[in-house]
């Protein structure tokens, strides 16, 4: 089991060899990249068995990318000069690596670079992914959901994107239903984690949602419950919107063991949604998990609620 990544590991990570994480083989790598993954709590599936068992690694490897590239952006103690020149080496590394695929070193770019080239994954996604790090590396709070939802179309879509033209799914319509769900979940995944990023002087409710309900500074989140509880009831209307959007585009997804992923993870978004609603303004104290209790909720949503 790998342990939390230090500053030096990142910074390993983000060079050719890998430095003292460096692997001989592929088959290496792909072991890495799934540690990696295992290692971070998720409320969603991820690289699950309800997808292909070929196509598993290859999500192994995209999540592991898009872990790294967030724990740069995310370190506490490196400056944003740091983290962002730490993503350009990830990416120039990357790109040099579909030019000249490696066969030993860096874990996660032999991975990646790997699935590039055998899937025809577009490099573009890549970019988006990582136009939102440096976003993150340079953290600035988003004034409207115009700029939220900018956010989400580089840091959450392109994984959704990834998985449909991995399955060979990547239809217009089953691409809308994707990005709204994905859209929905990173916005699900800020709400549940205010108690933390609060903590860390980020806040990404939009500045228009304070505003609306009289909240100027973050500091008054703490100071008035019920403007707070307002401002959660609208994200929780646009969730629902977006939720909403994605059910009804379910079924466009044609590959069956992805349209099942996707079902999981939407009644996962229905659950959690429910509880950060029922917690209310407690979520600045408190950081929700699903776990075993929620799991008859899941199936119940998967029956009553899903087609």
């Amino acid at each position: 089991m790998l342990q939390q990544l230090t500053w030096e590991d990142l910074r390993a990570l983000c060079s050719p060899d890998g430095g003292p994480l460096q692997v001989q083989s592929l088959q290496e790598a792909t072991r890495f990249c799934r540690r990696l993954v295992r290692q971070h709590y998720e409320n969603f599936p991820v690289a699950s068995l309800w997808l292909p068992a070929a196509l598993r690694p290859h999500v192994a490897h995209l999540y592991a990318f898009a872990r790294l590239a967030d724990d740069i952006a995310d370190d506490l103690e490196a400056s944003p000069h740091d983290k962002l020149a730490l993503l350009e080496a990830l990416e120039l590394h990357l790109a040099e690596a579909m030019l000249h695929p490696p066969t030993s070193g860096n874990p996660i770019i032999v991975a990646f670079s790997a699935t590039l080239r055998s899937t025809g994954l577009p490099f573009s996604l890549v970019r988006r992914l990582l136009t939102a790090f440096r976003y993150d590396a340079c953290f600035r709070p988003f004034d409207s959901w115009n700029d939220l939802v900018w956010y989400c179309h580089h840091s959450a879509n392109p994984i959704g994107e990834a998985l449909l033209i991995l399955h060979r799914s990547c239809t217009p319509r089953a691409l809308c239903a994707s990005n709204a769900l994905c859209t929905a979940l990173q916005v699900l995944n800020f709400w549940q984690d205010l108690s933390i990023d609060l903590r860390r002087g980020r806040l990404y409710i939009p500045q228009e949602v304070l505003r609306k309900h009289g909240l100027a500074e973050p500091t008054q989140l703490w100071e008035n419950s019920a403007k707070l509880q307002r401002c959660l009831d609208d994200i929780a209307h646009t969730l629902l919107e977006w939720l909403s959007r994605a059910t009804q585009g379910l079924r466009a997804i044609v590959h069956p063991r992805l349209r099942w992923q996707a079902r999981v993870t939407l009644a996962a978004a229905f659950r959690l949604l429910s509880r950060l609603r029922r917690l209310g303004p407690g979520v600045l104290n408190t950081r929700i998990q699903l776990g075993i209790r929620d799991v008859g909720a899941l199936l119940w949503q998967m029956g009553t609620r899903l087609p």
